[in-house]
């Protein structure tokens, strides 16, 4: 039996505007009335959500969001930060460095902000960065790092990096993809089902009580671990193989809202 879902956000919750569809907001409300706990996992920052979880109606006491991609763990209500696992200072510093020199867009979060290096003109228009012109980040060594990003719109040439950064971080980190141009690079050990292990202990359920809901690289974990796992009809091959279903909608067409139907309201 199913007692909680975790859903994605990008590509998933969201449609192409960053706007929950009335579908997804319906199931996710009618889900909640059954007493079935939603929450979000996604590889965004605490300072990006935004208002989605208002939208998606998933704001309650003792309710939880997990956030880049599991390092984490931030009560939805109280902005309380529950658990938190970092990325190495040096490990982020030699990403930082790399991209520096290869002219590279990179991005690092910490727990409260995120700095930008060689960004593109779009990044103004629709996140909060602060821009660095040089790789001089000693100024956040004490701070707790949440992870890196590189990010490149051909995919194939992103991914041909990793070899490089996964040797640069002596293999010890987490790699992921997401949206068709971040790679994703956290403390080893993070991810989202990681997270979602330990939401569902919390609150005293297993993984295999989980509806888990996503479409790219970043979910696959969470959705190979969960009891019940949808992909999106719009989701990677990969995430579709690592999934238990299929959705036939796509996220612009509400394929959480077709998720929870068929699997916790049993349209």
């Amino acid at each position: 039996m199913i007692k909680l879902v975790a859903s994605d956000i990008d590509e998933t919750l969201v449609d192409n505007d960053k706007n929950v569809p009335e579908r997804n907001r319906i199931a996710i409300q009618k889900a909640q009335e059954k007493g079935i706990i939603v929450m979000l996992a996604t590889g965004r920052g605490t300072y990006e959500l935004f208002d989605i979880p208002k939208q998606a109606g998933v704001i309650h006491d003792d309710r939880y969001v997990i956030c880049c991609n599991g390092a984490i763990i931030m009560n939805v209500k109280t902005k309380e930060i529950v658990h938190s696992m970092g990325l190495k200072y040096e490990y982020a510093k030699t990403i930082f460095d790399y991209a520096y020199a290869n002219n590279q867009t990179c991005y690092i979060y910490t727990l409260d902000h995120k700095y930008g290096l060689n960004l593109d003109r779009d990044s103004y228009a629709e996140e909060q960065i602060t821009e660095l012109t040089d790789n001089n980040i000693d100024f956040i060594k004490d701070q707790i790092i949440l992870k890196a990003i590189l990010k490149n719109k051909d995919m194939n040439y992103l991914q041909g990096l990793e070899i490089d950064i996964a040797y640069l971080t002596n293999y010890d980190v987490e790699i992921a993809y997401s949206s068709d141009m971040f790679m994703e690079i956290n403390a080893k050990g993070v991810n989202k089902a990681r997270a979602l292990e330990k939401v569902c202990e919390h609150y005293g359920i297993g993984l295999d009580e989980v509806l888990a809901i996503g479409d790219n690289y970043n979910d696959v974990a969470m959705l190979g671990e969960a009891g019940t796992s949808v992909a999106v009809a719009n989701a990677h091959l990969q995430v579709k193989e690592s999934a238990n279903f299929v959705a036939e909608a796509t996220n612009e067409e509400g394929a959480v809202g077709e998720a929870i139907e068929r699997f916790v309201l049993n349209k």
